[in-house]
């Protein structure tokens, strides 16, 4: 809960055109991307709570493989929030680059949050 927050706090810092607050909002988004991976990636995995026999461990691991996905989209919008401007290997960055990345995470999340459970269930 506290990567989200902070991941909601990082993208209204990054709303305000100072510098310095958009520097900070990359150092937050990257912050809460730390957090993010430790809380998906330390647990116990999901399929050690669910038979092997189970049909619902396709479904559980697919929505599961979606969350990694999302995290590292959310990865590369931390990335693109702190390069300034300019070509990279062939590509031109802006300031709002990072908005793609971070759109494709939210929608990814907010699934995933009502897929799982009702997955779990059955």
């Amino acid at each position: 809960m506290v990567g989200l927050a902070l991941v909601v706090a990082a993208a209204c810092m990054w709303v305000v055109p100072a510098a310095s607050l958009r520097l900070a909002a990359g150092v937050v988004m990257a912050a809460a991307t730390v957090l993010l991976a430790l809380g998906r990636f330390l647990p116990k995995p999901f399929y050690q709570n669910v038979p092997l026999h189970d049909p619902r461990n396709l479904t559980l691991r697919r929505l599961y493989h979606q969350r990694v996905f999302g995290v590292i989209a959310l990865a590369a919008s931390a990335v693109l929030m702190l390069t300034p401007s300019g070509f990279y290997l062939g590509l031109w960055v802006e300031n709002s680059s990072w908005l793609l990345p971070f759109v494709f995470f939210v929608v990814v999340e907010v699934y995933t949050a009502f897929r799982i459970p009702k997955a779990e269930k059955g």
